[in-house]
Parts: structure tokens; C-alpha cells; sequence
């Protein structure tokens, strides 16, 4: 895959971590140049689980993570609501102006049909936004079960870098422990596909379109 400025688009601060945090980390010490935008601000406070997570620390935790993989955050990206993201024309020419303005030929975004509302917007906001650029790729964030399955056909040999991708998931501290084991579950799949592909780990992607030159 040809590729230079590539942008990973997650909904949440931890979405792109945990969804392409591995190939990230890859791609940067490569010397490509890797961003990372978050949609959301991230305040979320479900009293009945016990968790309350605010912009603060999300933003604090995010720009750590960061730093580990080697990327650079587009901090200054005014967010929207967390569960209130919704498709517009200016939250998506917002996002086209970054991928203009940063010369991205790459991104990487959340799955259409994930169960997530945020992910879901996030999906349809970054899909129009990069319809221009030369590569998207989509990936899971979560393990919900979908209206369609998550088969991924575009794999990235991660195993060095998976390290990498745990310390940064681990900025987080309790929030990226909020749901118990589905993060965990997640990240077992990045061991499943490196065993499908002969390796120890390895992301999985989706491909919306992909340009071979």
C-alpha cells in the first residue's frame, strides 16, 4: 500500500489505540507521518456501571498515548458531545479541511456497522469527509456483535510493535478497563489474526478502497 500522512479517526480517545494502535506505531517508525483526531470529548457517566470519565484526563491519558506510539494528536479539533455525535455538513467539511490541510492519503476509520451510535457517525462523517484520499480502511474498536460480521481482509504484522500498543492503551488506566472484558477480548483478537497469518500479532482491517501503484 502507497502511503505517506495517514490519519486514524476514532470517535473516542481510545478508539484509534485500540482499533489501529499497532499498525500506528508501525507506520511512524517507518518514518511515515501519522495523526490521530478524536471526535468526542469523551465526558461519559454511566452510574449504574460506575463510570464517570471527563475531557480532562481523556485528553491528558491521549496525549500520552501519543507520545508511546510516536504519532501526532490533532488536539485543537473542537469535539462534539460524547453519544450525541451526529452526521453534519460542518463537522464533516472540518474533517476534510484536516485531511486537506495535512496532505492525508491515508485513513484509517471505525467500521460501518458497528453497534456503537458514535462509531457509526464517526464512520459515515470520515467516509465522506476522505473520499478523496487514496486509502480507507476501517477497523473495530469493540467486539459487539454486528449487524454485519467484522471479516477483515487487509492484515498488518504488528508483533513488534504490540508492546507498544498495550503501554498506550494503558495511558488510559481505568478507562480502557471500563466495559471489563471487552477491550480484552479485543486486543485477543489481534493474537487470532496473527496466528491466521503466521505471525504473533497482527491487526485486522477492512477495505473501503485501496490504490496499488
Amino acid at each position: 500500500m502507497n502511503l505517506k500522512n495517514v490519519l486514524i479517526i476514532g470517535a473516542h480517545y481510545d478508539d484509534a489505540e485500540l482499533g489501529a494502535g499497532g499498525t500506528a506505531a508501525k507506520l511512524a517508525s517507518e518514518g511515515k507521518t501519522v495523526y490521530k483526531l478524536t471526535l468526542t470529548d469523551n465526558e461519559t457517566d454511566f452510574c449504574q456501571m460506575g463510570i464517570k470519565v471527563d475531557n480532562q484526563s481523556s485528553r491528558i491519558s491521549s496525549a500520552k498515548a501519543c507520545e508511546i506510539l510516536g504519532i501526532h494528536e490533532i488536539a485543537d479539533f473542537q469535539t462534539e458531545k460524547c453519544n450525541e455525535l451526529q452526521y453534519s455538513k460542518e463537522v464533516m467539511q472540518r474533517i476534510e479541511l484536516i485531511i486537506f490541510e495535512k496532505n492525508i492519503d491515508t485513513v484509517f476509520m471505525h467500521f460501518r456497522y458497528d453497534m456503537n451510535p458514535d462509531h457509526i457517525e464517526a464512520s459515515r462523517l470520515c467516509l465522506t469527509a476522505a473520499r478523496h484520499c487514496k486509502n480507507i480502511l476501517a477497523f473495530q474498536s469493540n467486539n459487539y456483535i454486528c449487524e454485519q460480521v467484522y471479516n477483515p481482509v487487509y492484515f498488518v504484522d504488528i508483533s513488534g510493535y504490540y508492546k507498544q500498543k498495550i503501554a498506550a492503551l494503558e495511558a488510559y488506566g481505568k478507562e480502557h478497563n471500563r466495559f471489563d472484558r471487552l477491550f480484552q477480548t479485543k486486543l485477543e483478537m489481534n493474537h487470532v489474526w496473527g496466528a491466521q497469518n503466521k505471525v504473533e500479532y497482527a491487526e485486522g482491517f477492512h477495505v473501503v478502497k485501496m490504490l496499488n501503484c
